[in-house]
């Protein structure tokens, strides 16, 4: 099958030769590589559907060299539908779909050499809060990406002991499965958070987040909604964009069991749950905070 323009996988790209030795505590021996990108002309859809179907939660931009330009998340995709939702209600989605993502995409990106240790990467992971890095040569030349699930699942590392409650967020922003889309997203803009625990009542029932947006606008669902205008989609509720399966923790559970149950889910987060109440919601950044350096 022929490849997408725009997409670009190094793994099919001329290589210089790497070291023959790569020290164990390289950032290289942890990173994924070869990593997929993007240049920044091919339009929004193309890059939620390659989101949709390879499950990656970020996808970096660069230049027709390989040379880093920017990142699109599933948040810079909500806060230009906040944006344009602001402008018009009335245009199609479609059309929205259809812009460019050097228009969406975020250029502040927090990268590291390739020459870093894995304890410098994961220290700067916590300091910039941040679940993704850009592996970068001298020359700003993407090379890999280190993610946290990439540190959980490949750094011999030990966690502290506790348990959830010791590294759970307390008392979570969360949003009603039946308020509108509209009002679920400027809440998620203006908390800064880009997972929100969803409430039907009082009783935690799944979880709304920037990636269950993304997932819905690249995915098959959208095949139902195509003709509708952006202010259509901005009512519909939230509960039609909620991610129902999302684990759920106790929380006396240690936090080597938790991170245990989370890693076989998709979605890196788990709510945390007592009595039928919600007590908190923890992520691989609360875990990545656990891990002994």
């Amino acid at each position: 099958m022929e490849r997408d323009k725009g997409i670009r996988y190094m793994r099919g790209l001329p290589r210089k030769t790497l070291p023959t030795r790569v020290s164990k505590n390289s950032v290289l021996n942890y990173a994924s590589s070869p990593p997929l990108h993007v240049t920044k002309t091919i339009p929004l859809l193309r890059l939620l559907e390659t989101m949709v179907a390879r499950g990656f939660r970020r996808i970096f931009v660069t230049t027709p060299s390989n040379v880093l330009e920017g990142v699109v998340t599933p948040m810079e995709v909500v806060r230009y539908l906040f944006w344009r939702s602001q402008e018009s209600f009335e245009t199609p989605v479609l059309s929205i779909l259809s812009t460019q993502i050097s228009k969406i995409m975020r250029k502040d990106i927090v990268s590291v050499r390739q020459s870093a240790s894995i304890v410098d990467s994961i220290i700067l992971m916590r300091q910039k809060g941040v679940n993704g890095l850009a592996v970068v040569d001298n020359n700003n030349v993407l090379k890999a990406v280190l993610t946290v699930r990439d540190v959980l699942e490949k750094f011999n590392f030990s966690l502290k002991s506790g348990s959830v409650k010791d590294f759970m967020s307390e008392s979570p922003v969360c949003i009603s499965i039946n308020r509108p889309l509209r009002e679920g997203v400027e809440t998620m803009i203006s908390s800064g958070f880009r997972r929100l625990p969803c409430l039907d009542g009082s009783h935690p029932v799944g979880l709304f987040s920037s990636r269950s947006i993304a997932g819905f606008l690249g995915g098959r669902t959208l095949l139902r909604e195509a003709g509708k205008t952006l202010g259509e989609i901005m009512s519909m509720s939230v509960a039609n964009f909620m991610i129902k399966d999302i684990p759920v923790l106790d929380p006396e559970t240690g936090v080597s069991e938790a991170w245990e149950t989370i890693k076989r889910s998709s979605y890196g987060s788990a709510l945390v749950v007592k009595s039928g109440s919600l007590e908190g919601f923890i992520t691989e950044m609360d875990f990545l905070k656990a891990v002994e350096i």
